[in-house]
């Protein structure tokens, strides 16, 4: 089948195969993303070595692993590696073979999934790899290394931002993100779902974007059958995926969990300080793994500018993540199913209304571009009054001058406004002026799924968008 999406870091792999010169490429995001796919789809003819990390495999392990691939590709030493430095030596060696495979730009491509697994505790894998990459990198010019992994934060920290011998080593790095809803709608044309935009917008705000997911549909039942066959019962495949999503993703450590449970319960978010305190972690476990949220994407950090001392805010914005904590709690039993909790309406429109939030915040650029201000610099965050008088959706502060208040609704129809919800909406300007003191002009934008309807003068609202905004 041929790829969904993904144009712009197909564009940036071509490129770099193209270059003149040795290019080590750095693809990583979170599990389920599409990481291995993407390379596999735009070089999987041209691979002159490949090899892929063995999870919660030990040094020993990921040698015997690595030397078996080395035996693939031509190599007839007998004995495993001793070290890391002894089985670079021996891929380089396979790398000069004449007749070994090359793309049609001449690149020797190296792929190395699953990169982070190979860094065992203690082994010399980081040390034998730099070694590598600076000296072959730039004797050779005709090498194209991929290294790929679902462990974001550690490949931030250890290969992005390394201070030692990968330091600015990287050429390219391509952070791969959920598909939008386009690249949904697309998906699901390709496999001939025949669903609504309406019904894609609510898979993607269970499911996340993750094309693995996607795949895992069956296009002849509805999204509900969906659900309850892959979440909601006992043995089901996705039942505990959110577990495995963290430690893929991060490392295991009961921290991650802890600070994603606290902040599930506080929809638009809740100051850094205060979830520190209702938490039993250290200051420094606790900042380095909200550090490592906040770089894997699934939570959004802002600066409250507004109040005293600048604090920080945390938001929970993975939507896979929001419907594992709303409805797959400890306290849920096995024989649930997503009717059950569909049946109980305000139970369910509360995470259907937040699932919405997410999935407009992710799809920002699809609402500036909709506004007219993609070209303007903005700081996006949701707001809660120091007092509670007042919640906003989505806030978007702008360079020029101008702020937008952007009220929120997923409905089945038209979201009808009466003269009541008007004041409501106009005082909720009104308590974020006072409480900000801002003196740019507040906008008031509605995004609804069906647009608006109703009785008042809507005079004030200055645009209306769509669930068709964000798709487009």
């Amino acid at each position: 089948m041929a790829i969904i999406g993904r144009n712009e870091e197909i564009r940036e792999l071509e490129r770099c195969e193209k270059s003149k010169k040795s290019e080590l490429i750095c693809v990583y995001g979170r599990r389920r993303v599409g990481k291995t796919y993407l390379v596999e789809q735009t070089f999987a003819n041209y691979f002159a070595f490949r090899a892929t990390g063995v999870e919660s495999g030990n040094t020993r392990t990921q040698l015997k692993s690595f030397h078996q691939r080395l035996i693939e590709a031509g190599d007839k030493t007998r004995h495993v590696p001793r070290n890391w430095f002894e089985a670079f030596s021996r891929l380089e060696k396979v790398l000069e073979w004449e007749d070994i495979r090359q793309s049609i730009h001449g690149k020797k491509i190296i792929f190395f999934d699953e990169f982070p697994w190979f860094a065992t505790a203690r082994s010399d894998f980081l040390e034998a790899f730099g070694e590598f990459w600076n000296r072959c990198g730039t004797a050779h010019g005709n090498y194209l290394f991929i290294i790929c992994g679902s462990a974001t934060s550690w490949i931030i920290k250890n290969v992005l931002e390394d201070a030692g011998s990968l330091y600015d080593r990287v050429t390219s790095q391509i952070f791969l993100r959920p598909f939008s809803l386009k690249e949904t709608e697309l998906f699901m044309e390709d496999r001939r779902f025949g669903w609504s935009r309406r019904q894609i917008a609510e898979c993607q705000m269970v499911f996340g974007g993750l094309p693995y997911f996607f795949e895992l549909l069956n296009p002849n039942e509805s999204l509900t059958w969906n659900i309850d066959v892959l979440i909601f019962q006992p043995h089901a495949l996705l039942r505990h995926e959110s577990k495995k999503l963290l430690e893929a993703t991060l490392k295991k450590s009961p921290a991650y969990n802890a600070i994603m449970e606290c902040l599930s319960c506080h929809y638009y978010g809740m100051l850094k300080s205060e979830c520190f305190e209702k938490l039993d972690i250290s200051q420094g476990t606790f900042s380095r793994a909200v550090d490592d949220l906040v770089k894997c994407g699934y939570v959004h950090e802002s600066v409250d500018r507004y109040t005293k001392g600048h604090p920080l805010r945390l938001q929970l914005i993975d939507p896979f993540l929001l419907f594992h904590y709303h409805f797959l709690s400890n306290d849920m039993t096995e024989t649930k199913r997503f009717g059950d909790f569909r049946s109980d309406a305000g139970n369910y429109a509360n995470w259907r209304g937040h699932a919405f939030e997410i999935l407009c915040m992710y799809h920002i650029d699809h609402i500036k571009k909709a506004l007219g201000i993609s070209g303007v610099r903005t700081n996006e965050y949701s707001w809660i009054s120091e007092k509670r008088e007042a919640q906003i959706d989505l806030v978007i502060e702008r360079d020029d001058g101008i702020i937008n208040i952007c009220e929120e609704k997923y409905t089945d129809m038209a979201f009808a406004i009466n003269a009541e919800y008007e004041g409501k909406l106009l005082k909720k300007m009104d308590v974020y002026r006072a409480e900000t003191k801002t003196k740019m002009a507040l906008k008031l934008i509605m995004i609804c799924t069906e647009g608006i309807a109703g009785t008042a003068n809507t005079e004030h609202v200055t645009r209306v968008l769509t669930l068709d905004d964000l798709f487009n």
